[in-house]
């Protein structure tokens, strides 16, 4: 901060505010302008955050603004890109312009980092074969940055297969990325850094160790760990593979000892037997999955022969061959739970020592070639080269450097001017980096337009700003040029829009694609549109209400035509009668009620003639009321004989007429002052400070109606009646 307070004392130059749209914008023009931006307080910005995404310019340039890496840019991060572009640069008029390419002479060397990105520059030109150079370009600079990457060694640290000479040293290198899944390399390869290699001869150094535990020395057959020698891994699979089911086995043989009734309740009851579907296999084998072992007695015993569960049979037969039989000899045909504790003791040293496996994915290499592996010289030599590799870091580094120079020196003085301030927005003859083209649609021109990630979200904020708003699925050839846009109506009428209709969209590189409506953000466009919205709205109510009549009356005519015989005779009587008892008023209550109906047969056209009956009743009522209203507005007519009473009417109704004019009017212009698009801009992921108020000025600049070419001659005369004609004549003569 203190540094931002020096600056701005020694800038001289007053900073400037132009007016856009009721909101106050900073004019950015020169360095002393970036310098005044370093002060600027943040609430005077137009924009203190963005996205990434649906911005006009260099992504390399948009990742080294966004220091964080969150793809937001936020204020700090410009002040920060700011300061770095002033202390590397001296003032240049080749900022405000954008240029493509850096002259060398404007780098300032009068600061370590400026004197290093100097050096950088001249030895990459000098490379190029281009020594006397005075400019370098950005193109020249990733050029080296792909040479390097491509290059045996690019500063990551990180050692493919295919750049180690020595064909031993390059299997091993090989066999680790196999294990591993390597590591990127710059060049797009997988090889090995100096953490993977630290990390091999950990696990392998760990593995080959608990492994050496479990060696039967030459001179022994058998160890703690390998009680039977060789074959102790065979034999504790076979342990292992039913110890779960022997377990439960005694321990239902143990409940049975406390309580003898327990035995029934573990066979299969009477409903599990009735679901069980003895034609299916499968389910047949899950059911005696579940089942005991075999039958529990209190004695103890388990047996090893046929009565077995059928589903277990083959591992039991296992266990019996290759564990109770060389333990217990003969006398395997049955064990009890205390032989299998004694079988699990003996095997409990093993089976720790097994649990106690490191769990690396080198174990398939095998132990010979880990051995081999650790006491051989390639591991060092791996390391040498990483060390090579690394010493051209700083150069990568500079090279990165001088990158984003060049792109600071391109693009930020353009982002600031459509982040800080929105002059561009404004300007005719420039398109502001969120724009994303021009839109031709329904004869009218449309040069505002902002991408939109999620529809939903960005319409349902996007109906706070007040503005009628056209969203388009843009469409081209290649699939990226697939996107969807917001584009506003600012001037004239909304009745050419309606989902689905069609345009062609012309981007800011002059490609053109198809575009078409898929929603609409209905709001007030001009204030004649205001004015009538809501008569508008009046008669659409009126409309759907008649059309709902219209439908219901069809509905119910259709259903008279169909009626039976006897309930089209009932029906007309009754509107005889209806047409009597609106004709003669005293006779309604004098009337008899109408004779009752035998019962139809069928109810279907009982209910047709009661619903005909209702309609019949309600539609002359209708056609009595309007007559009674019809005789009051004739009788009313002739009491108006005298002018004073007519033309006191007449002012009457002209005033009421005025007073809801002038409330459409206010109504209509409070409205469209409250129009902002800057809500559009926030519904994208924008932080906007001002209001982006559309006033007339802008209205006009961004939506315009595609007129005839000035200097054309236009003839008035319908070319369609003269066709008509002649087609007419042709008709009768060839008749």
């Amino acid at each position: 901060m203190r540094e931002d307070r020096l600056l701005r004392s020694k800038s001289k130059r007053r900073p400037v505010f132009h007016k856009y749209g009721s909101y106050y914008h900073l004019r950015i023009s020169s360095a002393e302008d970036l310098e005044y931006i370093l002060t600027l307080a943040d609430g005077r910005w137009m924009a203190t955050s963005c996205p990434m995404f649906g911005l006009n310019m260099d992504p390399a340039f948009l990742r080294f603004l966004d220091a964080d890496g969150n793809n937001r840019i936020i204020s700090q991060e410009v002040r920060e890109a700011i300061r770095w572009l002033l202390k590397s640069l001296r003032p240049s008029e080749t900022w405000i312009a954008g240029q493509l390419s850096l002259p060398l002479q404007i780098i300032n060397t009068d600061n370590p980092e400026g004197k290093a990105l100097g050096e950088v520059a001249r030895l990459v030109l000098k490379n190029l074969n281009l020594p006397e150079a005075v400019e370098i370009s950005l193109e020249q600079v990733r050029n080296r940055q792909k040479i390097m990457a491509q290059a045996n060694y690019n500063g990551d640290g990180v050692i493919p297969p295919e750049v180690v000479k020595d064909p031993e040293a390059a299997q091993f290198t090989r066999d680790l990325v196999a294990s591993y899944g390597g590591v990127p390399d710059a060049s797009g390869l997988k090889g090995v850094d100096e953490a993977l290699l630290n990390q091999f001869k950990k696990e392998a150094n760990a593995y080959l160790q608990w492994y050496d535990q479990g060696v039967i020395p030459d001179d022994e057959g058998e160890t703690a760990i390998m009680p039977f020698g060789a074959s102790t891994p065979k034999m504790f699979q076979a342990v292992a593979a039913v110890r779960d089911k022997v377990d439960q086995f005694f321990a239902q043989c143990a409940l049975v000892r406390f309580d003898p009734r327990m035995a029934e309740k573990m066979d299969f009851r009477e409903d599990e037997l009735l679901m069980l579907d003895y034609k299916d296999r499968q389910a047949i084998m899950e059911h005696l999955r579940l089942a005991p072992l075999a039958r529990p007695n209190p004695a103890g015993i388990l047996p090893l022969d046929e009565s077995i569960n059928e589903s277990y049979i083959g591992l039991i037969n296992a266990l019996r061959d290759q564990v109770v039989l060389p333990m217990f000899g003969e006398t395997g045909a049955a064990i009890t739970e205390a032989q299998w504790r004694q079988i699990l003791t003996k095997f409990a040293p093993y089976e720790a020592w097994f649990k106690a496996k490191p769990s690396t994915s080198i174990e398939p290499l095998g132990v010979d070639k880990l051995s081999a592996y650790l006491n051989s010289p390639h591991d060092p030599a791996i390391r040498e080269l990483i060390i090579e590799d690394k010493a051209v870091a700083d150069e990568i580094q500079q090279l990165q450097n001088l990158e984003k120079l060049l792109l600071y020196h391109q693009w930020l003085f353009e982002f600031v001017n459509n982040y800080i301030s929105f002059p561009h927005l404004f300007d005719p003859e420039t398109t502001a980096i969120f724009e994303k083209g021009k839109l031709v649609l329904g004869g009218r021109e449309f040069n505002f337009s902002i991408r939109v990630e999620n529809r939903a979200a960005h319409a349902a904020l996007s109906k706070n700003s007040g503005v009628y708003l056209l969203y388009l699925q843009v469409t081209g050839v290649k699939p990226e040029d697939a996107l969807e846009i917001a584009v506003p109506v600012t001037r004239g009428s909304a009745k050419d829009f309606y989902v689905g209709k069609r345009g062609v969209f012309f981007t800011p590189i002059g490609r053109e694609l198809d575009a078409q409506i898929v929603q609409i953000v209905e709001n007030p466009i001009s204030l004649l549109e205001s004015i009538k919205e809501p008569f508008r709205r009046v008669s659409a109510m009126i409309s759907g209400r008649v059309a709902q009549i219209s439908a219901t009356i069809q509905k119910e005519s259709e259903k008279t035509i169909t009626a039976a015989p006897g309930d089209q005779q009932i029906i007309q009587k009754e509107m005889q009668d209806t047409q009597q008892s609106v004709s003669q008023p005293g006779a309604v209550a004098t009337a008899a009620p109408p004779p009752i109906p035998a019962q139809s047969s069928r109810p279907e056209n009982q209910r047709n003639s009661g619903t005909a009956r209702d309609l019949m009743i309600g539609t002359g009522l209708l056609i009595a009321g309007l007559g009674t209203a019809l005789k009051f507005m004739v009788d009313a007519a002739k009491q108006m004989t005298q002018p004073r009473t007519l033309q006191v009417l007449v002012i009457m109704i002209g005033v009421f007429l005025t007073i809801a004019i002038l409330a459409s009017v206010v109504s209509a212009l409070r409205k469209l002052r409250q129009r902002d698009l800057g809500v559009l801009l926030q519904a994208s992921g924008w932080a906007i400070n001002g209001r982006m108020r559309l006033i007339r000025p802008m209205a006009r600049l961004f939506c315009r109606k595609t007129r005839i070419p000035k200097g054309a001659k236009k003839k008035h005369k319908e070319l369609l009646v003269h066709l008509e004609r002649l087609s007419r004549k042709k008709q009768k003569k060839d008749s």
